[in-house]
């Protein structure tokens, strides 16, 4: 068979990244900035060469899997079948789009065509209505789910690397691969209950990460996909197993020049689960960073017990994810970020005893699944709290807007996606107190985005840096103004740059007759 495996293009650019990278050289040695590779077509494209099948592998609506111009525009038999991954439900008319452009490529014949992965499992049947597909969910075992004889389980498979690029994909070091299987936890905003609904407690990795040893060498990362190791009853075998691999604490690959082996458990660990007895056990393996979430202030008892533990038991690199938006308020994660501030102070306020550990903070937008309203798929994964219609202070009891999640989002950009652990730059990103915390919620992206150009104090981080114009202290004492009046002149300030909408901001502009509000405005278009 010919069998075509494809990747919508969700990054929007391949060519001009493909080029860029290309530049800097056929392989980058940091994978920190590449993508994350499509597992589930790797480990098909192994099942089908397996078979003797001939497999290609595209990104996006690729017109080069047609033999001319005249093929891309009749419905012709190119491909015996078609597999498209999906990812994010927000990407749905991307996904859509690209099921359409291969129905070309089979005939037009819609049973050649099979697409999975974390949307299909979440949403199949709005694509089926939308496209006449009905999805494969859940994890893919059985040649049975794609209409194929044998009794190989396709996850169980190594990964095909083969079939990527490495400019582009991140496979110049790492391996991908599970332990475990779903979660014990049903959390609303994860779609693992969909995508992976049974918990399986413990999977053999070792013919797997041997054979992939054999076929592509020895890579010194391992990125542990499993959404709560913890949780499996058999954590000591699955231990032993990642020991007998050679990832324990001095390990090193065996392959020239030799690389420390690292395990990341990358759905991160969960502080619930955490104690002295298991902790003894992974302090066994070379986990860098170590992951572990702090979702609710409510959570602060257990999860700095659990940072604790693992610091004292000798791990340096955390790297945790902080869920805003969904039952917290922006108040809830400005003190989560100032516990591992604090944290971060402590550990490393003598300095003559050198680096001892790091917890970077990674804020994550709560973006549901299900539409709370409707019960219906969000597919945009938009959402916010709609506050209570009774009175409420704006300072002390604030609530998050469209405005507010897109400036933390901005603030994790200034730092490359994350709230970095030296405090002088956390505060600088965040806020020093609350107040300023909040001003900045508030803040023209154009300011918050260029606070160099526009922030006139000189902080200890940045004292080579000229002062800026001092707009952005001008926009906290304005903000800060209209919060302690909480008047009508707020009311209508506020209402006009929540929605984070041109339309809001030009609606407020037009019927103003505050000129200082009306010039703040102008900042936001």
């Amino acid at each position: 068979m010919r069998v075509l495996l494809v990747e919508p293009d969700y990054r929007h650019g391949t060519p001009s990244f493909i080029q860029k990278v290309t530049q800097e050289g056929a392989k980058r040695k940091d994978e920190l900035t590449l993508w994350y590779p499509p597992l589930g077509l790797m480990k098909l494209a192994a099942f089908h060469k397996q078979r003797g099948d001939e497999v290609k592998f595209v990104i996006g609506c690729d017109k080069s899997v047609f033999n001319d111009e005249l093929d891309l525009f009749l419905a012709t038999n190119l491909w015996d079948r078609v597999y498209i991954t999906t990812l994010f439900t927000f990407d749905w008319n991307n996904v859509i789009k690209t099921i359409e452009f291969y129905k070309r490529a089979v005939g037009g014949s819609s049973h050649k065509i099979y697409v999975g992965g974390i949307m299909a499992s979440i949403m199949p049947n709005d694509i089926f209505e939308e496209t006449g597909i009905q999805p494969i969910t859940g994890i893919l075992n059985s040649p049975q789910q794609i209409g194929l004889d044998g009794n190989e389980d396709i996850d169980l498979l190594p990964p095909d690397y083969t079939i990527l690029d490495n400019r582009i994909y991140a496979i110049n070091d790492t391996y991908y691969a599970y332990t475990t299987r779903g979660c014990t936890n049903r959390c609303q905003w994860c779609g693992v209950p969909d995508i992976e609904p049974n918990y399986i407690e413990y999977i053999d990795i070792k013919p797997m990460i041997t054979e992939m040893r054999r076929q592509y060498g020895d890579k010194p990362r391992l990125k542990l996909m499993d959404n709560n190791v913890l949780a499996s009853p058999h954590l000591c075998r699955i231990v032993d197993d990642l020991l007998l691999l050679g990832y324990g604490r001095g390990e090193f690959t065996e392959n020239q020049p030799k690389r420390s082996r690292v395990i990341d458990f990358n759905q991160g660990l969960d502080a619930e689960y955490i104690n002295e007895n298991n902790i003894q056990l992974i302090d066994k393996l070379n986990i860098k960073p170590m992951r572990i979430a702090f979702d609710r202030l409510s959570y602060q008892e257990k999860y700095v017990k659990a940072i604790m533990l693992a610091h004292d038991h000798g791990f340096r690199e955390f790297s945790n994810y902080m869920l805003y938006n969904e039952k917290d308020t922006p108040r809830d994660l400005y003190e989560r970020l100032r516990i591992n501030i604090r944290l971060n102070s402590e550990w490393n306020s003598d300095s003559q005893n050198g680096f001892n550990g790091a917890i970077y903070s990674y804020p994550m937008r709560f973006a549901p699944i299900k539409d709370r309203t409707t019960t219906q798929q969000n597919r945009v994964r938009d959402f916010s709290l709609t506050p209570s219609k009774e009175p409420y202070d704006y300072f002390d009891n604030a609530v998050w807007v469209k405005r507010f999640t897109r400036n933390i989002e901005i603030m994790k950009g200034a730092n490359h996606g994350v709230i970095p652990p030296k405090s002088s730059y956390a505060l600088r990103a965040i806020g020093r107190n609350y107040e300023e915390y909040l001003a900045n919620l508030y803040m023209p992206e154009e300011l918050l985005r260029n606070r160099n150009k526009y922030e006139a104090e000189i902080y200890e981080v940045d004292q080579q840096r000229e002062p800026g114009t001092g707009d952005v202290e001008k926009f906290r004492i304005f903000i800060l103004g209209l919060l302690k009046k909480q008047d009508t002149a707020f009311l209508s300030f506020h209402n006009a740059v929540a929605p984070c909408s041109k339309n809001s901001i030009r609606a407020a502009i037009e019927i103003t007759n505050d000129l200082e509000i009306k010039e703040w405005l102008k900042w936001y278009l």
